[in-house]
């Protein structure tokens, strides 16, 4: 199990590459600013741009999500129309400070099991450390793979339209 969630999927598309681009932007809203009275209701599932050849978005919410699946995507032609390999992953920033926060514990796992050996203190102290790990294991998973299915829904959804 990797310790920053992510997900590839490949799909395939009828269009081609130029129609695919023109679709996408119909479909994927441009970032705004969330200030207030700023916010519009839209029918589009996506917040993001359509780059050429490649394309970076989100799904559209109006709360704060930091395990919303980050979408990724870079298209290539081919004899039955195009194939797009996408990319689901959590935002950088979540992913930096993941990581930062998982040094944090496994030092203080290792600070608990030199203080059981030499300081002679409780051994089940250990455990507290550990627990920590995996609660903060197991939010960004569990956060990131409740949103990845209907992510990966709308898009195939997006795409084979």
């Amino acid at each position: 199990m990797k310790l920053i969630p992510s997900e590839k999927l490949e799909l395939t598309t009828s269009f081609s590459v130029a129609e695919l681009e023109e679709h996408l932007r119909e479909n994927i809203q441009k970032h705004r600013s969330y200030k207030i009275g700023s916010i519009k209701k839209s029918n589009k599932y996506f917040v993001g741009t359509v780059f050429q050849g490649h394309f970076k978005c989100k799904k559209f919410t109006y709360q704060r999500n930091s395990f919303l699946p980050q979408v990724t995507g870079i298209f290539y032609e081919e004899p039955t129309g195009t194939k797009v390999a996408t990319t689901l992953k959590i935002d950088s920033f979540v992913s930096i400070f993941l990581i930062l926060f998982y040094a944090f514990i496994i030092c203080a796992i290792f600070a608990t099991i030199y203080l059981a050996s030499y300081q002679k203190i409780e051994a089940y102290f250990i455990l507290v450390p550990i627990g920590l790990f995996l609660l903060v294991f197991g939010i960004p998973h569990l956060g990131f793979n409740l949103e990845k299915d209907s992510t990966i829904t709308e898009l195939k959804k997006m795409l084979t339209v």
